[in-house]
């Protein structure tokens, strides 16, 4: 029995949301703001400043005394959102190439990829309702490229989701 298309559309959004979960995790450009002529970039791990008039860049870690409980918990869901997407992406390959009939591994597969995206969107809103406090209350900022990669990877997670629902659907699996 062959592999149906859905399913295989299904594996390439969750390689997707995985890809960009990975991006947004790792990078420290969620959020970007200007003072001064300093350029400040932040994202989970760290805070990255340039000096125009200089020409310094410079990275540094959060020092996790001073990290805001706030941070942390994006930090955390992030990751268990991430987590919960490798594991749809394993199970989905396992079901895939080695568990076809295995009715479960698909409701795994499903139920992992919809509750990436909810630890993704929970991060996600705490993180845009929080992150005024990391900045002045004067200064404006914009959210970079990693937090629009967060975004993508939970829908992405949803619509991975969605396909396999729907493949369970047809294939009278549910």
């Amino acid at each position: 029995m062959e592999a149906s298309k859905l399913l295989l559309t299904g594996l390439v959004l969750i390689i997707c949301a995985f890809i960009c979960q990975l991006i947004g995790l790792a990078s420290p450009y969620w959020v970007s703001y200007e003072i001064l002529g300093i350029k400040v970039h932040t994202g989970l791990w760290k805070t990255c400043t340039k000096v125009k008039l200089l020409d310094i860049d410079e990275c540094a870690d959060y020092d996790s005394e001073i990290t805001p409980d706030w941070l942390k918990a994006v930090r955390a869901t992030s990751i268990l959102g991430f987590v919960s997407l490798l594991v749809a992406l394993v199970v989905t390959i396992l079901k895939l190439f080695f568990l076809k009939n295995m009715k479960p591994a698909l409701f795994a597969v499903i139920g992992t990829a919809f509750i990436g995206a909810l630890f993704i969107l929970i991060s996600i809103a705490v993180y845009s309702s929080k992150v005024g406090d990391l900045t002045l209350s004067q200064i404006t900022y914009d959210y970079h490229f990693a937090f629009v990669f967060c975004i993508m990877a939970m829908l992405a997670a949803v619509a991975a989701g969605s396909v396999m629902v729907v493949d369970a659907v047809r294939s009278k699996t549910i």
